[in-house]
């Protein structure tokens, strides 16, 4: 039996438990789940493979699952306990270097309420960087951007949420390095998010301080930063932007990479939107790719409708280019994204 067939076989589980819960503990137990179901497709080349240097959706020519979880929230005074065990090809790319009992556990914590304005979460939680997560249900499109598929997914640590004003919020937090739930580092990490929200308009500020192996296989400086904002125009038109860098420092040479892109969703009517991004992305210095230089550009445009109150249907198109082997490619993506 592979970890997905195994990964599928613990949240079938937890769904069983949960289902047989006492009545008192379903008063404040809680229950969602979500499902993405795509295939991927390269327009000009059937007999292309798969697309390595992304991590979601990243399978061509077969129907496939990105990601399928279920989400548990237990509520209890001023605690809070989450568990979302999942599967898919999101969870096997991204998690596979984890221990196996692990590999299956998308998000797991505690988070305790201290005041009015002040939260206390620890465990593993999604990582703050980039507004582009792993559900598509929550995204302006449907695929990922280059640069989130190279920033953490997840963080294993303790974060503290301070709403300073009513439009401005801070979270620190201490994190277990890069991209780690079982311990491999001997040093922590720092990482913090700053958010701005203001009207129609948000800002969120990123960042990230730590020591991880780099190339030469040795400990070094990792440092990262990303400031994304998006505004809603008015009821129709949304604009989101995101800017990424990053640092590698490696035998006291620092390398750097970064991504620009930009995306515009019109809504058409109550049930569907058009939507448009353009993306460039640099790492000509092989902090990602091995050592090997390389930089990308795409535009992406996308159709969605939404077919009832729970279920979207997305048809979208990539144009990729290799800027340095001026190569480009076009690939399809046909989704349907369920939240339950």
């Amino acid at each position: 039996m592979d970890a997905l067939s195994k990964s599928k076989g613990y949240v079938s589980l937890c769904l069983l438990i949960l289902l047989n819960a006492t009545l008192k503990a379903q008063d404040t137990l809680m229950v969602k789940g979500n499902v993405d179901l795509y295939y991927g497709f390269n327009i000009q080349n059937t007999d292309s493979q798969d697309l390595g240097i992304y991590v979601s959706s990243n399978t061509l020519h077969q129907l496939d699952i990105n990601y399928a979880a279920i989400e548990i929230t237990k509520n209890y005074k001023d605690n809070t306990f989450y568990l979302s065990p999942a599967f898919g090809r999101y969870m096997t790319n991204n998690y596979r270097n984890e221990i196996w009992a692990l590999r299956w556990l998308a998000e797991a914590f505690w988070q305790r309420n201290l005041s009015k304005n002040q939260q206390l979460t620890v465990g593993v939680f999604s990582s703050p960087f980039s507004p582009e997560n792993w559900k598509s249900n929550e995204q302006l499109f449907y695929s990922r951007a280059l640069a989130p598929e190279y920033v953490p997914y997840y963080l294993t640590g303790m974060k503290w949420r301070i709403s300073c004003t009513p439009w401005l919020t801070f979270t620190p937090m201490l994190v277990n390095g890069w991209q780690h739930i079982s311990d491999r580092i001997p040093s922590l990490a720092w990482s913090s998010l700053t958010e701005l929200k203001w009207k129609n308009c948000t800002l969120n500020w990123t960042s990230f301080l730590g020591k991880e192996k780099g190339l030469t296989n040795q400990l070094d400086w990792r440092v990262f930063n990303d400031l994304n904002g998006s505004v809603k125009i008015n009821d129709k038109f949304i604009v989101q932007s995101c800017v990424y860098t990053g640092q590698q420092r490696e035998i006291n040479n620092w390398r750097t990479w970064w991504q620009l892109n930009t995306g515009v969703k019109v809504k058409l009517n109550e049930l569907s939107a058009l939507g448009l991004r353009g993306e460039i992305f640099s790492d000509s210095e092989g902090v990602f790719f091995d050592g090997i230089s390389s930089r990308f550009s795409a535009v992406t445009g996308g159709w969605d409708v939404k077919l009832s109150q729970n279920l979207v249907a997305r048809l979208e198109v990539k144009r990729l280019l290799n800027r340095q082997h001026e190569n480009a490619n076009w690939f399809g993506f046909l989704n349907l994204s369920l939240a339950f």
